[in-house]
């Protein structure tokens, strides 16, 4: 079963008409949106191309269109075969014009899939107090983009949860121009904590609920995958401000070693491998610098039967056009990841 994780760079912007979709944010000269009906087509089918090539029994995206029937357009136009769409899928439940999708295969190694109703996945929806904003006080707060929860059947082998996460972005609003002007690069490093603050927080209530399906039962196969918007390393608010990195938060502590969750692709790759994005960094003063943003984490009992682990370098890169800088040139801003775990996954 080979299990594909991917942000598709703002897929909203392939559509409009949402539950009546057509190709096209732009479909005239006076529209604000940002692909017109052929370059949405374009852009579509370079990313039908990375994902025919690794040819995955189920994938978790990021960045997904606002309703299904938008999705379900892709699929029919891009990913089907004799007329029939090659994958179902299942959206998330927020997101706004980021939504997080699963799609599953027909006929592949994913016999069913379901959204997880189990009251600890249910509780993820309610809020939490947390000091965001660093004013020393508990708030309510709630995920950017709640978590997707599935609970998915492969064949001839146990259940398998899978948890998509698209934490809150780091971005600041014409951040570079602050950081550069002294008289306003306080106020970009204000904004730039309580970004960091929120993924904590998110970080923090997703290891919480990660510990109580684990502790309740340790045999749980979990797999977690997402654009965790943070990865190896320590960036420049960490080292000075103390901020948290959440993938070490969503690995869990060395205190509980039988709680720890593994990094499938960190184990396997070369540091040459290890990016799944690249971006200029104004903070520390890298250009194109490489990010690994993009993650799988799976729990103790799922470590075991894990095959292989990759980043899509090759299929992505065979996508590109030219300097891949237009969006029309490239699939995504991001590259996917993927693992392929063996069967049985029973003891």
């Amino acid at each position: 079963m080979k299990i594909l994780n991917w942000n598709i760079e703002w897929m909203n912007d392939w559509f409009s008409g949402n539950r009546n979709p057509v190709w096209g944010s732009k479909l005239g000269p006076t529209d604000p949106g940002d692909l017109t009906p052929d370059e949405a087509r374009e852009v579509a089918g370079r990313a039908a191309g990375v994902i025919r090539d690794i040819d995955p029994d189920l994938i978790c995206l990021q960045e997904g269109p606002s309703a299904t029937q938008e999705m379900q357009l892709f699929l029919d136009d891009f990913l089907s075969e004799g007329g029939q769409a090659l994958y179902e899928p299942l959206i998330g439940h927020d997101g706004g014009a980021q939504k997080l999708y699963v799609l599953r295969k027909l006929g592949g190694q994913v016999a069913a899939m379901d959204y997880a109703t189990d009251p600890e996945t249910l509780a993820l929806q309610e809020v939490w107090d947390a000091d965001v904003n660093g004013d020393m006080l508990l708030e309510p707060y709630d995920f950017t983009r709640l978590p997707l929860v599935i609970d998915i059947d492969p064949v001839g082998s146990d259940p398998v949860r899978v948890v998509v996460l698209h934490t809150k972005s780091k971005y600041v609003h014409r951040g570079e121009q602050m950081f550069r002007d002294p008289m306003r690069r306080q106020n970009f490093v204000v904004a730039a904590l309580e970004a960091r603050r929120r993924i904590s927080a998110e970080g923090f209530r997703l290891r919480g609920y990660l510990d109580a399906l684990i502790q309740t039962d340790p045999d749980r196969k979990v797999i977690v995958c997402g654009d965790f918007n943070d990865g190896p390393g320590r960036d420049f608010f960490e080292r000075g401000y103390l901020t948290h990195n959440v993938t070490d938060i969503l690995l869990g502590s060395t205190f509980y070693p039988s709680l720890i969750f593994s990094h499938p692709l960190v184990s396997r790759l070369s540091p040459a491998r290890l990016f799944t994005a690249r971006f200029d960094d104004f903070v520390d003063g890298i250009d194109d610098r490489p990010l690994l943003l993009d993650h799988f984490v799976v729990s103790p009992a799922m470590e075991p039967r894990i095959r292989d682990a990759d980043i899509a370098h090759e299929a992505f890169e065979a996508q590109i056009k030219g300097s891949g800088a237009r969006r029309t040139q490239r699939p995504s801003d991001h590259r996917p990841v993927w693992i392929e775990v063996g069967a049985p996954l029973t003891g």
